[in-house]
Formats: structure tokens, sequence, C-alpha cells
């Protein structure tokens, strides 16, 4: 269970292992669907990478909210616009991000049979999207509206 206060040091560690992870992904920034579809070790990378990304993010935000909004999220998706509630990211990101939690699922959990063109577009946002998120939640962590 998520303590129901914050516990920096937790979340500054899951904050090293996605820039761990992007800088992993980078390797991969511009990968075309068809590199993807002719290199499955490759394919496979992205799509490991992305949803690392992701989990990691998402463990955050639940902490997050956890620790200001004494719930957890209702959904990966939603824990995207809780870390918004509280400040950590902006709302504009929030809403970026949130739809990358319905591709984790996709990747974790093979509903559909996931499309290389998909994995590959997402490679360059997920990239952004994180590096801007990373720096957010490292501003707002070092801010005093972090405590909780």
């Amino acid at each position: 269970m998520t303590p129901a206060r914050l516990d920096p040091e937790s979340v500054e560690r899951r904050l090293r292992a996605l820039a761990d992870a992007l800088a992993d992904l980078e390797q991969l920034r511009g990968a075309t669907s068809v590199r993807l579809d002719t290199e499955p070790l490759t394919r496979a990378a992205a799509e490991r990478l992305v949803q690392v990304v992701v989990d990691l993010a998402i463990d955050v935000n639940a902490h997050i909210a956890a620790a200001h909004l004494h719930r957890a999220p209702a959904t990966a998706r939603q824990s995207f616009l809780d870390a918004a509630t509280v400040g950590a990211i902006d709302a504009s990101l929030a809403a970026l991000l949130a739809p990358t939690a319905g591709l984790r699922n996709v990747l974790v959990h093979r509903y559909i049979d996931i499309d290389s063109q998909i994995v590959a577009a997402a490679i360059d946002v997920v990239l952004d999207g994180y590096a801007d998120y990373l720096r957010s939640v490292a501003r707002w962590l070092g801010s005093t509206d972090a405590g909780a």
C-alpha cells in the first residue's frame, strides 16, 4: 500500500529509472514501422521500453495522489490527471500523456495485434513527453508544494 505521506526517495528512484529507460529508448528515436517489422528484437525493445516508462510514471502518479489526494487514482489514465491536480505536472502535459496508459495496456495485455506504426509513432511522443514529465515532477518534488 502507498504510504499516506510522500516518500521523496521512492519518487526519486522511480524518476532515475525512468530517465535510464528514456536514455535507452533514445537509441530508437526515429525508428520506422518498417524497421520495427524487420527487426523483431528492436521492436521488442521499443515496446518494452515504452511500457517501462509509462509504468514508472503511473507508479509515481499513484504515490503522489495517495499522499496529496488521500486516494489511489481510479485508473492509470486518471493518474496523470491526478498528478496535474496536485501540480506535479501541468494539465496540458497530463492530457498528452494520459493516452499512453492505454498504449501501455495494449502492450502488456496484447488486447489487439499491435500495429508497428503506432509503436514507431509512440517512441518520439514518449521520449519528448516523458522528458518533460521527468523535469516537471523533479522540479515539483524539490518545491515546498511536494511536502504532504
